[in-house]
């Protein structure tokens, strides 16, 4: 038998649409930019696609030509390299690399000590950013939770100050405008040690959003356009649900909020031509009988591949969501709704992917849950890695040797390989009589202690004092006005 010479993997790969198809939506959106148009409510966004060929009428209605739109794409970067707080790679947002981090800006934590449905605090987003920290599969940390002990309008600010102090991994934040934008800049440039090594190191990227439908607001685009004149990355992604602020189809979803991401990314290049952009959609459909959006939705999932593919076929790293759960508790319900949704997230290769702890639809954190997460990453992980078919994995000589009737606990090749396979840290699979003789734990229980453990035990590495007091001098200036 011939035998090839070099292990050869296969990946296991998911695709919602057909070439014909991702050109079908591409030049839907495309007629929907000349025919239909974006309305900007900012003016020097506004003047700025008029200068570049746009036409503009009714004040405020921008209709865009393929020319311009085509143009833009081409000169966004197909790769953004995050670097952690270090200055190492902490992230490669290219091809179909897949990096999993938390949501943001959660109003109520499920306490991991009481159980307890409550608030934010300053101290528990901390021990969120801890959690984040310590996880090897958790990659970046968005800002989890809103803390009720900030004055409302230092929110963010606060959110930014205790992330960069509180993990040295790489961050994705939200801002509420323009000044809390350049803020969050401010505080990380003080980090970094200055604004070009900031760029250079690409520690920090931007979560904004479009006016779904077919709007750019005045503060979104400031925000835009900032982290376009700082060269650094910004994923500026629609919202929509279907039904309600988009089409009842998802065709229809995604062919909207394309058009409204081509022309964020036509501002955006108009700006910096070269500034780093990520593609990302968040395409629910509005449950008609709760009347909420659905994270763990099929059409939820659909909707994800369809965008990872989407940005794929542009070239534009790709954001996404998974770790999440329309659950109300770290239940069976939120431990099937994380397995599919990493899974899917794995299959379909979108770059960054963030919501892990989300509860409730988006309205309520857990840390069990970002811990499961991790769990889930790394078993999905050797899913990826697929089955190496070479001399060395076909063992056709070790088959001839052991012969039928023998056993195989012994040999060379057992000896050499068995690590290969995936042991879990937190799914059990132990005989019976073994599990009761170890506690008798549940998953839920096992996770609950893992979180509590690493929030006692796990100290990330300090920010020095020099840069810690600068970005609470930024602070205290958001906090006093």
């Amino acid at each position: 038998m011939k035998t090839v010479n070099s292990i050869a993997f296969q990946s296991p790969q998911f695709a919602v649409l057909s070439d014909t198809q991702l050109q079908s939506l591409n030049l839907a959106a495309l007629e929907t930019l000349r025919r239909t148009g974006i309305r900007f409510f900012h003016k020097g966004a506004i003047e700025m696609l008029h200068q570049a060929g746009a036409f503009v009428s009714d004040g405020n209605l921008v209709k865009i030509s393929a020319a311009l739109v085509e143009d833009a794409i081409s000169t966004v970067p197909s790769r953004i390299v995050m670097c952690d707080r270090d200055c190492a790679p902490g992230m490669y947002l290219e091809g179909t690399k897949v990096n999993f981090g938390t949501g943001s800006d959660c109003l109520n934590l499920l306490d991991p000590e009481t159980g307890e449905h409550r608030t934010f605090t300053q101290a528990d987003i901390v021990a969120g950013y801890h959690l984040c920290d310590a996880l090897p599969n958790i990659s970046f940390v968005m800002s989890i939770g809103i803390p009720a002990d900030v004055p409302t309008h230092a929110t963010y600010d606060a959110q930014m100050a205790l992330m960069l102090e509180h993990t040295t991994k790489p961050i994705v934040f939200v801002t509420n405008d323009r000044a809390s934008c350049q803020r969050a800049i401010d505080m990380a440039a003080a980090v970094a040690g200055s604004y070009e090594a900031l760029t250079e190191q690409q520690h920090i990227l931007l979560y904004s959003e479009p006016s779904s439908p077919l709007k750019q607001s005045e503060t979104a685009v400031d925000k835009l356009l900032l982290m376009a004149d700082y060269r650094l990355p910004v994923v500026h992604s629609p919202g929509p649900q279907m039904g309600a602020t988009a089409p009842i189809t998802m065709a229809g979803g995604l062919v909207m909020s394309l058009a409204e991401i081509m022309s964020s990314i036509v501002v955006h290049q108009l700006r910096r031509p070269g500034a780093p952009f990520v593609f990302g959609a968040g395409l629910h459909h509005m449950d008609m009988g709760s009347m909420q959006i659905c994270y763990a939705s099929p059409e939820f999932q659909l909707t994800k591949a369809a965008v990872a593919q989407l940005g794929r076929f542009y070239g534009i790293p790709t954001w996404g969501y998974a770790g999440c759960s329309d659950a109300k508790v770290m239940d069976e319900q939120a431990a099937v709704e994380a397995t599919m949704s990493v899974m899917m997230a794995k299959f379909t290769g979108a770059n960054l992917i963030h919501d892990v702890g989300y509860m409730e639809s988006g309205l309520t954190a857990s840390y069990e849950m970002i811990v499961l997460t991790d769990e889930l990453v790394a078993m999905t992980e050797n899913i990826m890695k697929g089955i190496g078919v070479s001399d060395e994995t076909l063992l056709v000589d070790e088959l001839d040797r052991v012969g039928p009737g023998g056993q195989f606990l012994d040999t060379d090749e057992t000896r050499a390989h068995y690590r290969d396979f995936w042991f879990p840290k937190l799914l059990d699979r132990k005989i019976r009589p073994n599990w009761l003789a170890a506690g008798s734990t549940t998953l839920g229980q096992r996770l609950n202690a893992k979180v509590k453990r690493i929030i006692k035990d796990h100290k990330p590495k300090p920010l020095e004092a020099e840069k810690r007091q600068q970005v609470q001098d930024i602070l205290a200036r958001a906090i006093n006005g």
